[in-house]
């Protein structure tokens, strides 16, 4: 009785054992669960905390019997994140110089504390006893040591972030792991959730320090394919937070049926042919890669106009395409912006990845979904 009805509470998104026990009380659904008992928050709270380890196997024993008594085949799964602010507050968020100069304060404050208690030992007055300032000393201490550790954690964090980023990065003393999101400009963390479309059941979590979305989804489409009978036609969808070449790559590698949305899809050049230059002379609007075409068999773009761009240089990661000659050309203002005077397009090693699943979702099928 007690399982089933945490498990209604958490469906229900009740998590308080207090809110709980009030809900014995006076609703019929929680009572009928019951059979009209009424536990009270302490029983609730030591039942929980009794069988924590346990639940997570419990949870995904009922995916198991509702995949086998036919509520959902889970052949379509849903992947998402949600920020949670954490307890502590962005206050607590500080700089690595930040973090040097309450060292140095606190370090000063211990100095003076050792100085008094060599002045009670050797006989001086002083407000606080010799036992009180030892124990100000040692809390002291104790600071110092939690904030050099924050600081240590700072600085390896840093090192995985780009140099323009390194200077503002912070951390959260009271919970390292916590980050600030930009857009909220609170600290907290990543929940991730794979949810069956069918049924709504949540079928894979995860909680990340990680601000965004960006590499968070192989992770949870493999804790959804641990949770779940085996599928070779189950598919997923996720919106273009999740889009990344690394993991469109291991996706067509691994042959999971995903459809992941474009976060720029005006650079995607899948057309069959270049976007007519009347048009595009028409709308007066800069060009995008998307109006020009490649060939990938001949490895090179060709433009509105018909010219060529042939790939000039490779650099790590991506190759530079060039044109030979863009002046006097009708759409040079809207095609060109460069000091060379010529269109350059830089493209990605894996950018046919990035290409092939923009076609995906050109499909009815994907439209529609």
């Amino acid at each position: 009785m007690m399982l089933a009805l945490w498990f209604y509470a958490y469906s229900n998104g009740i998590t308080s054992t207090r809110k709980l026990e009030e809900l014995c009380k006076y609703d019929t659904r929680y009572m009928y669960i019951t059979g009209n008992q009424q536990p009270d928050h302490s029983t609730l709270s030591r039942f929980r905390k009794a069988h924590l380890d346990l639940l997570s196997n419990y949870f995904l024993e009922i995916l198991l019997i509702a995949q086998a008594e036919g509520i959902s085949d889970f052949s379509q799964i849903a992947i998402d994140g949600t920020k949670i602010q954490s307890k502590s507050s962005v206050r607590h968020s500080h700089r690595e110089d930040d973090l040097d100069k309450k060292i140095e304060k606190i370090r000063s404050e211990i100095r003076s504390y050792m100085q008094r208690c060599d002045f009670v030992e050797q006989g001086a007055t002083d407000e606080l006893d010799l036992e009180t300032l030892r124990a100000e000393k040692a809390r002291l201490e104790r600071l110092e040591q939690e904030l050099l550790e924050r600081k240590s954690q700072l600085q390896e964090r840093k090192k995985q972030l780009k140099a323009e980023h390194r200077s503002k990065h912070q951390i959260n003393v009271k919970e390292p792991d916590a980050r600030i999101t930009p857009s909220l400009m609170v600290s907290g963390y990543n929940a991730q959730l794979g949810v069956d479309m069918s049924s709504h059941l949540i079928v894979a979590e995860d909680v990340v320090s990680d601000p965004n979305d960006q590499g968070q989804f192989l992770p949870l489409q493999q804790k959804v394919e641990a949770s779940l009978v085996p599928d070779a036609q189950r598919s997923y969808t996720a919106d273009l937070g999740y889009h990344t070449s690394a993991d469109l790559e291991a996706l067509e590698e691994g042959h999971v049926d995903a459809v992941i949305n474009d976060p720029k899809p005006d650079d995607r050049s899948i057309q069959a042919e270049p976007t007519p230059m009347a048009e595009l002379l028409e709308e007066g609007k800069k060009l995008k890669r998307r109006d020009f075409v490649y060939h990938e068999e001949e490895d090179y773009y060709e433009c509105p106009a018909g010219k060529v761009l042939y790939p000039v240089v490779k650099k790590q990661g991506s190759t530079v395409y060039r044109s030979v000659v863009c002046e006097g050309c009708p759409l040079f203002n809207l095609c060109v912006s460069n000091k060379k005077r010529v269109k350059q397009i830089h493209r990605s090693e894996k950018e046919d990845y990035a290409e092939r699943m923009a076609r995906k979702l050109q499909t009815p099928h994907h439209k529609r979904d």
